[in-house]
Parts: C-alpha cells; sequence; structure tokens
C-alpha cells in the first residue's frame, strides 16, 4: 500500500510531456539554431505557411540554444507586430517575460510610432516599470 501511494505521488509530481514541434517549426528551429550568420527573419517564410504562430512557438517552447527564441521574438517583433500585438503587449508586463521585455524595448523605434507608444505605456504600468525607466524616456 504505502509502495503504491509512494509511486501515485510520483506519477502526480512528473513533469509534462515535451510538446512535439511541427515539421515547420523544426525547420524554423534549424534555421535559427545555428550560432553564427542566422538568417534574415525575411528569408524564413520558405519554412512555414503560419510564420507568426511558428515563431511564438518557438519563443514559448525552444529554450535550447537560448538564442532560437530570441531570434524567433526578434523576428515577431519586427515582422509579426500588428498580427501579434496582444501578444507582445503581454510580454512587456510579465516579469517571467523579462527578456522578452528588453529586446521589445531595444525595438521600439522599428515600429510604428503609436504601437511603439503602447508597448511602452504598457510597461511603464506594469512590473517592469522602474526597469524601463532605466532604458526608455517616459512618454
Amino acid at each position: 500500500m504505502i509502495t503504491t501511494l509512494i509511486f501515485m505521488t510520483h506519477l502526480v509530481q512528473a513533469e509534462p510531456a515535451a510538446v512535439k514541434p511541427t515539421d515547420s517549426q523544426a525547420a524554423l528551429y534549424a534555421a535559427l539554431k545555428v550560432r553564427e550568420d542566422a538568417p534574415a527573419c525575411e528569408s524564413l517564410a520558405v519554412h512555414s505557411t503560419d510564420l507568426a504562430n511558428d515563431l511564438v512557438w518557438l519563443v514559448d517552447n525552444a529554450t535550447q540554444p537560448p538564442w532560437v527564441g530570441i531570434r524567433a521574438a526578434e523576428c515577431v517583433v519586427k515582422h509579426h507586430h500588428t498580427a501579434q500585438a496582444e501578444l507582445i503587449k503581454s510580454w512587456m508586463v510579465s516579469p517571467e517575460h523579462r527578456g522578452l521585455a528588453i529586446l521589445t524595448l531595444g525595438l521600439l523605434d522599428r515600429l510604428p510610432a503609436e504601437l511603439s507608444q503602447q508597448l511602452k505605456t504598457a510597461a511603464l504600468a506594469g512590473p517592469l516599470a522602474d526597469e524601463v525607466k532605466q532604458r526608455t524616456v517616459a512618454p
């Protein structure tokens, strides 16, 4: 009985199964994992018919090497900011996405002025406000 309880407790605490990438997500991962000479965001469309969402999947799931998720996030911000505006705004107010918020702050000048201002305002109203103030000029 005790052995059964220990085994069952272990099952409850087990890590969730890893999410398996689609073929297009795997192809994007392979393209972005190179250490040097990463492909331009514009060249990634050949790997996916749903590029914005596949890049977001990489941001959320690719942990090694660490630059894969960051490169994917950069492409999302630079080229898919209209379709992914709400997601990007969520990065700006989430302590768990501090690195993505900092990346986005560095790209604000490449975004449409209205969206740039919305993102900065969201960040200044969130838990990363002090850090945002150090990195940007207040609106």
